[in-house]
């Protein structure tokens, strides 16, 4: 029996030796586990972070854009609001007598008036005429088939 006694032994150590190894696997396994998880909770803290700073980032773009558009419209809207006023002016005095309209309209505007009431004048044998709209399109000439 001395054989089969040193036999089992040796097969006993072999099993320890193999249990150590798969235990000794197990934590290295458990670690490298634990590691990737602190990796990944960076690596996601990281994201969430750049996220954070990329959303204020564009949203104080954003908002000077906005800002930047309001200014521009803005500036155009008073444009407008001062183009239409000198219209209202012109149009005020022409309606008016023809002494009070020199005195009422500013020189440019003035001027682009005398100009226009003159053209009208010479064209209408020197009555003033206000054209209303676009005028009218030309009638179309028919096609021989």
């Amino acid at each position: 029996m001395g054989a089969l006694t040193e036999h089992l032994t040796q097969l006993r150590k072999e099993i320890l030796a193999l249990r150590s190894a798969r235990q000794g696997l197990t934590q290295a396994l458990e670690r490298e586990a634990e590691e990737r998880r602190v990796g990944v909770s960076q690596t996601l803290a990281d994201f969430s972070k750049n996220f954070a700073s990329m959303a204020r980032k564009t949203k104080a773009n954003r908002l000077d854009s906005l800002a930047d558009l309001k200014r521009t419209v803005n500036g155009l809207r008073t444009a407008v609001h001062t183009d239409l006023s000198s219209i209202r002016q012109a149009w005020r005095a022409l309606n008016t007598p023809m002494r009070g309209a020199e005195e009422k309209l500013e020189s440019p505007a003035k001027q682009e008036t005398e100009a226009h009431l003159e053209g009208s004048r010479s064209e209408t044998s020197g009555q003033a005429q206000l054209i209303v709209g676009g005028g009218e399109k030309p009638a179309r000439k028919k096609r021989k088939r």
